[in-house]
């Protein structure tokens, strides 16, 4: 199992980070979801240590890539550059792998793609499940009036719309208009006083400018709560002059925590922040990731699997041996030149799955804890 101490810091980051946004919504019709939501982080916290201590490991957050389709073709896109046949899980066991998650005390659920608004009958859904905290990373051109209602009537759901940087770089890899468009939902998020934020890929060429004074108080000025920096990992060949270096790294660091100080967002780095509580968090260590074909995988930059939750419920592919076996060894959580780990010991983890075919499953009568909340 996990060391307790690691548990333990993960959790106060999370409600660290939860306390950053109540600070930054004090003045705002915000407030009351916010303090809700530090009650409910809390109450699933509980849960958690509830199974950790009858044997079963259960991250604070599942990545659930729910469609490999997509309304965009970026340049060196993940999700293209994989091989999946475009088998997505069905609403009813969604539904089902929500109710599991929520008896689990799973409390955040990123919803990703491809492109989720693709399939807005699972971001109606997720509106079912208030006290689980939905951020929805799009590309934003498929929210329209009927999105905006469902985010305003829905304080859980939080989109999260990627950028690439400025006008310049942004419609470079997304295509041309792409920031316009991203821009004018900005502003109708904005002013229909719904709490979202921006995710940005950084890469070398684009560090210093999406880091910068002038693109930040853009950013702000259009609503933005949220800034999620990711850095670049080279899942298309050829791309490896795109990763920071070590000292790109620091700087990186360096000026986010500098923008965290003057409290104009939440900002959070990717996997930067990981560093701060003993390295990666993959592998059910502090999360998950779920492909869209039910694949339960370390992160979705190491797309391998012995356990499918099409055949299994989510508490027993929690308990796979493979999953273990990774977060239990230090050396493989520790960051390397892509800034993933698991992305570059991709042979090392590839091998678990012959050392660990099949998941020797934890039996659901064996942990039966009351988890409502």
């Amino acid at each position: 199992m996990i060391d307790p101490k690691t548990v333990e810091l993960f959790n106060s980051s999370i409600l660290d980070t939860f306390q950053t946004v109540k600070r930054l919504v004090s003045n705002s019709a915000l407030l009351p979801t916010a303090v809700k939501f530090l009650i409910y982080q809390r109450s699933a916290e509980q849960i958690r240590e509830k199974w950790r201590r009858n044997g079963l490991q259960v991250p604070p957050l599942i990545i659930y890539s729910v469609t490999k389709r997509c309304n965009l073709r970026c340049v060196g896109c993940y999700h293209h550059a994989q091989h999946r046949a475009n088998l997505d899980l069905t609403t009813e066991r969604v539904r089902t792998l929500l109710d599991e998650a929520k008896e689990l005390g799973v409390s955040i659920m990123v919803l990703a793609g491809g492109e989720p608004l693709m399939r807005k009958e699972l971001i109606n859904l997720a509106s079912e499940y208030p006290k689980m905290l939905f951020p929805i990373f799009t590309n934003g051109l498929l929210i329209d009036e009927s999105s905006v209602y469902t985010f305003m009537e829905n304080r859980n759901l939080v989109p999260m719309i990627s950028l690439e940087g400025p006008k310049e770089y942004t419609d470079n890899r997304r295509g041309d208009g792409v920031y316009k468009q991203v821009i004018h939902r900005f502003d109708s998020l904005d002013q229909s006083g719904i709490f979202f934020g921006t995710s940005i890929t950084v890469t070398r060429n684009n560090l210093e400018t999406v880091t910068d004074d002038t693109f930040i108080k853009e950013l702000c000025d259009h609503g933005v709560k949220v800034v999620v920096y990711v850095e670049y990992v080279p899942v298309e060949p050829g791309t490896e002059n795109l990763v920071l270096t070590e000292s790109l790294r620091e700087k990186l660091m360096y000026r986010i925590e500098e923008l965290r100080g003057r409290n104009l967002a939440l900002f959070i780095s990717f996997p930067g922040d990981e560093e701060k509580l003993g390295g990666c968090l993959a592998a059910g260590r502090g999360f998950i990731h779920i492909s869209q074909d039910g694949s339960v995988e370390p992160c979705p930059a190491s797309p391998f699997s012995d356990t499918n939750i099409k055949e299994v419920s989510l508490k027993e592919a929690l308990s796979s041996k493979f999953l273990e076996k990774i977060r239990n060894d230090p050396q493989s959580l520790e960051h390397s030149e892509s800034a993933c780990a698991l992305f570059d010991k991709e042979k090392w983890v590839k091998s678990l799955l012959t050392t660990y075919p099949t998941s020797t499953l934890i039996s659901s009568q064996d942990l039966n804890i009351n988890t409502a909340y």
